[in-house]
């Protein structure tokens, strides 16, 4: 299941030092490891967070990645991605 390779991909790049180092160095050689399709990989190097709920992917997943990876690290913009009004929430509100 495709989901399940995703939140491998994301728990990985939250929590292993190597990982991290290689997803900054090259993160499409990084992906090409894994079995996704290239509509996930765009939604991991987007940073697409509401999508990658949408699809499954667990709310504390994306936070840690996004917490850990993206380029912009702040919370009130990930709230954002995910359309969400709260200060400090992981997942969609619904």
């Amino acid at each position: 299941m495709k989901r399940d390779v995703i939140e491998r991909v994301l728990w990985s790049l939250s929590i292993d030092r190597f990982s991290k180092v290689k997803f900054k160095e090259n993160p499409n050689k990084f992906l090409m490891r894994f079995a996704l399709e290239d509509a996930d990989i765009e939604k991991i190097l987007s940073f697409d967070v509401k999508a990658l709920q949408e699809m499954g992917v667990n709310p504390m997943l994306t936070m840690g990645y996004w917490v850990e990876m993206s380029p912009d690290k702040s919370m009130r913009t990930y709230n954002q991605k995910l359309g969400s009004d709260g200060v400090h929430s992981a997942s969609i509100k619904g």
